[in-house]
């Protein structure tokens, strides 16, 4: 199985912490986010890094990585994550593991997602009580998404919420299964729409029935950082939860 991660983005929203390195590479309680999911590495036949913002300094930091494969993104500021996902097509030979690069999570997940048969995306429980953490109520309606799903296979994931709050979210870690892959890069290909965000494509892929797509919830411990306050509560948090010190233990 091949491992993805995705880490092209500016990071704009870090402010300070992205003007001179990629997103990733910003520290959390002393680690660089991305040194947090290293140690589960070693259970793919391969990594695949797609960079883009500052790929240079990224390309540095890894290149100890055994089985490492780095790709550009060399349309990273006029395109989005699905671009990025795709750049890789060409290497892709057995399924694969999509992971965004600015999650911190329990290692255990990848553990679980790697035994799922179909094509899934973890969801996350808590997700209601960590948004609260990190801003208020109207941006919690902005910045969330619709997820619904009937049995175990997702029917709507992406769009504006209406009524009110899903029970999950999605969490940046997915699976896809190489056959899966294939035909949602020719669908993305074909679309022309270079700037659509990776879960509105999922849920155009799910709505012309390109794949199926199952889900996998999960109440481990899971983190994003996308701006300078979700930094913060990242650092509080890690200081005072030692799993994921535990984690790179264990892995």
């Amino acid at each position: 199985m091949q491992l993805i991660i995705l880490a092209s983005g500016r990071g704009l929203r870090l402010g300070k912490y992205t003007r001179n390195k990629p997103k990733c590479l910003v520290n959390v309680c002393n680690n660089t986010i991305i040194s947090y999911i290293m140690p589960a590495f070693k259970f793919y036949k391969e990594i695949i890094f797609i960079s883009g913002y500052k790929s240079e300094i990224l390309k540095k930091y890894l290149k100890n990585i055994p089985n490492l494969l780095f790709l550009e993104n060399l349309n990273f500021s006029s395109t989005n994550m699905v671009e990025s996902l795709f750049v890789c097509n060409k290497y892709v030979n057995e399924d694969v593991v999509v992971c965004y690069s600015d999650i911190i999570f329990d290692l255990n997940i990848l553990k679980n997602i790697n035994k799922c048969k179909q094509s899934t995306i973890t969801i996350y429980k808590n997700w209601l009580k960590l948004w609260e953490k990190r801003m208020n109520k109207n941006e919690i309606l902005n910045d969330a998404e619709e997820l619904k799903f009937n049995g175990k296979k997702i029917t709507t994931i992406g769009e504006k919420i209406e009524k009110k709050l899903p029970q999950y979210q999605f969490m940046g870690i997915t699976k896809l299964m190489k056959n899966d892959y294939k035909k949602l890069s020719k669908f993305y290909f074909s679309s022309g729409n270079k700037k659509i965000d990776f879960t509105n494509f999922l849920n155009e892929a799910i709505n012309k029935k390109i794949i199926d797509l199952y889900h996998l919830k999960t109440d481990k411990f899971w983190i994003e950082i996308d701006s300078e306050k979700d930094l913060s509560v990242a650092e509080n948090t890690l200081k005072t939860n030692f799993l994921i010190e535990q984690n790179m233990q264990l892995f």
